[in-house]
């Protein structure tokens, strides 16, 4: 079996410098191993919305949470599995959220609202995986028939109006919550906030922009864990880039993660000098 690489990273918008607002996204990405030695990796990201006072501790909180549950089902001597993660397992999770955001605001004389955020996540066992999602932002996997083609699981949700969404912290949130059981094995995935949407994603054909994935898979392929700090680095250095500010001014979250095994001599070698922009400008 081949073990998960993964790198992640989020950067503070244009805008949020302009006027003094904090980066309000926030991401987890960890890896569970089963007793079995197979691996189980959860990547989640969350987006606070623009307007809310306590966006960043929303979307923080939305992160820690959900891996708390994943980690009583995957952690140490726990015994779950994929399939026990249903829409009334993730409902249930989502009172919880929505219980601890009361709480905190009715502490601090706030509204629920204040801490709105939305809610990414891939949950990816050895032979199948379940995605989640509530609110803008998408998921981006190999396409079934060819393993160089992506393609994305949900398309980022939109409310009424063009620049609105749904979240996590909605009283209605668990009936814009989606989920996907998917029963193959998926050995690369994306997960990102609507930061990066309008580069990874074709508007007017709904559908993927490739360019923008294959080349990064291809230089995280032969990475070590010697090369994770560097990687990131790497990576928060391109979503920062001159290049990524004028196609967006808004908070950068960007989970990458890969166990395809490397198929030739072309895939990039981590030991030379090359790094995440170069690697996605190409």
């Amino acid at each position: 079996m081949t073990a998960w690489k993964h790198i992640s990273a989020s950067v503070v918008g244009t805008s949020h410098v302009l006027t003094g607002t904090p980066c309000q996204d926030n991401s987890v990405c960890r890896v569970f191993t089963l007793e079995d030695g197979s691996e189980v990796l959860v990547a989640v990201a969350s987006d606070g919305a623009g307007s809310a006072k306590r966006a960043e501790d929303g979307s923080a909180l939305a992160c820690s949470l959900l891996i708390q549950e994943m980690e009583a089902l995957f952690g140490a001597d726990a015994e779950g599995d994929l399939s026990e993660i249903t829409k009334e397992f993730l409902t249930n999770w989502l009172v919880s959220f929505q219980r601890e955001v009361t709480i905190r605001a009715e502490h601090e004389e706030l509204r629920a609202r204040d801490f709105a955020c939305t809610l990414v996540a891939a949950i990816i066992g050895e032979r199948s995986a379940v995605f989640a999602q509530i609110g803008d932002g998408a998921i981006v996997v190999p396409s079934p028939e060819e393993p160089d083609e992506y393609c994305y699981v949900f398309w980022p949700q939109k409310g009424e109006y063009a620049n609105e969404t749904y979240f996590a912290t909605d009283p209605e949130a668990h009936t814009k919550l989606e989920l996907d059981h998917v029963p193959r094995r998926i050995d690369e995935v994306a997960v990102f906030t609507d930061g990066i949407q309008n580069l990874a994603l074709h508007y007017q054909t709904q559908s993927t922009h490739n360019p923008f994935f294959r080349p990064v898979f291809t230089w995280l392929r032969p990475a070590s864990e010697n090369d994770a700090d560097r990687f990131t680095a790497s990576l928060a250095t391109y979503l920062a880039s001159e290049k990524i500010n004028q196609a967006t001014d808004d908070d950068k979250t960007l989970i990458l993660a890969t166990r395809r095994p490397i198929s030739s001599e072309s895939e990039i070698n981590p030991t030379e000098e090359t790094n995440v922009a170069a690697a996605l400008q190409q």
